[in-house]
């Protein structure tokens, strides 16, 4: 009788204690740390912030190695935090604070990197690469050769200068590379080299000459802004190649640009996105990792009332 009674007061504890499941019942001995929920709000956050930011403006351009010194100071410091966490879980089997830093850091350090490098590549290398540059006025396809401005970032080209249309031929790999030449007053230039072209991707058509890139139709626009993609000029000098061979002329010298009535415009627009795409990912990243501390923060209040209720039970039984 006394084991059977035993037995049904065991079983009362239990129902008890499944009743009692949620985090939010008052009552439970495991408190929350706060410093340790602050710290893992804004602590990944931070390390995004600044791994994006090294990575993706000035200090990339300018000084990469410093840049790439900070990055492997933060991969430091998440190794040895990750260290710590596996020491301290040795102690608890159960999750902590510092598992989850360890994984939030790892998490920052990594997509802060791989996205700050993507904006530098895409918007603000380009920025920086004409500022390096001289800025040409006055000049005159015409008259000047390619090999005698290839310091030169933004061109302001001559009166009258303009693009020919019916000298404009395409390459087609996977995207479509399309070039026309800039030429002055005279069909051909005195150079008899057409060193100065206008280009774009997939803004033309493929059978025919027919150049509808950049400011084409601007009447107003004599100006242009320097290619200087590596990935995509090679494509550039095929078109151009094969320009050469369908209208038996000669470029010994291509200069590749974007045509613009405002090229100082265009340079705005990259600093713009580049800026765009930090601060929303910025926000994002301190979106999740403000979930994550919610959930994590569950997470752990479950277990620890978990813990809580089992030492109630060892007791009373």
């Amino acid at each position: 009788m006394e084991s059977q009674a035993l037995l049904t007061h065991h079983d009362l504890l239990v129902d008890r204690l499944k009743d009692k499941r949620s985090v939010f019942t008052p009552g439970s001995r495991y408190r929350m740390n706060i410093v340790a929920m602050f710290l893992n709000a804004f602590l990944p956050w931070a390390v995004f912030i600044l791994c994006y930011g090294v990575v993706s403006f000035r200090v990339m351009y300018h000084r990469p190695l410093v840049a790439f010194a900070v990055i492997l100071a933060f991969i430091v410091f998440w190794l040895l935090l990750t260290r710590e966490a596996i020491r301290v879980r040795r102690q608890d089997v159960h999750c902590s604070w510092y598992s989850y830093a360890s994984l939030m850091v790892g998490v920052a350090v990594f997509f802060g990197t791989y996205l700050g490098y993507q904006n530098y590549r895409n918007n603000s290398r380009h920025l920086y690469e004409i500022q390096d540059l001289k800025v040409i006025g006055h000049i005159d396809a015409d008259k000047e050769f390619g090999q005698n401005v290839m310091d030169a970032g933004i061109f302001y080209f001559a009166d009258n200068n303009h693009i020919d249309p019916t000298k404009s031929w395409h390459f087609k790999h996977g995207t479509v590379y399309c070039v026309a030449p800039i030429i002055g007053v005279n069909p051909t230039p005195e150079t008899a080299s057409f060193d100065y072209w206008a280009v774009g991707k997939d803004c033309c058509s493929t059978s025919s000459s027919d150049f509808r890139c950049g400011d084409f139709r601007n009447p107003k626009a004599r100006s242009g802004v320097r290619i200087l993609n590596d990935a995509d000029r090679p494509f550039y000098r095929l078109a151009v190649e094969q320009s050469e061979t369908l209208y038996n002329i000669k470029s010994t010298y291509p200069v590749f640009v974007e045509w613009t009535q405002d090229p100082l415009g265009e340079m705005n627009v990259w600093g713009v996105k580049a800026y765009n795409a930090y601060m929303s990912s910025v926000a994002t990243f301190f979106v999740i990792s403000s979930i994550g501390v919610l959930v994590a923060t569950v997470r752990f209040s479950f277990l620890g009332r978990r813990g809580a209720e089992h030492e109630q039970f060892t007791q009373s039984v």
